[in-house]
């Protein structure tokens, strides 16, 4: 597949499995350091930052690569931005 010239992989169900692997660990990595440095996420924060984590760990599985030019940023970006409205909106919901 390809998008904007940028060529891209379909991910396997393994690929999948080892992004979210991948992304909690890193989360709980994140929360920890959070937890010793004083400060508390909220839902929308630890929502923002597993999309984030998620999403630079599947964009590196399926070819985007940021440093190779303007057009896997731009991808990146959208993809970024795209999974972040999307975290915020269930966790919009998940607090109501």
């Amino acid at each position: 597949m390809q998008i904007f010239g940028v060529h891209l992989r379909k991910p396997t169900f393994v690929d999948v499995t080892v992004m979210a692997a991948t992304a909690t660990v890193l989360l709980v990595v994140v929360l920890a350091v959070c937890a010793f440095s004083g400060y508390h996420p909220g839902a929308y924060a630890k929502a923002l930052f597993l999309a984030s984590l998620a999403w630079g760990v599947l964009s590196n599985l399926i070819g985007i690569r940021v440093m190779e030019g303007w057009r896997h940023l731009a991808l990146n970006t959208a993809g970024c931005v795209a999974i972040n409205l999307s975290a915020v909106a269930v966790a919009a919901v998940a607090s109501h």
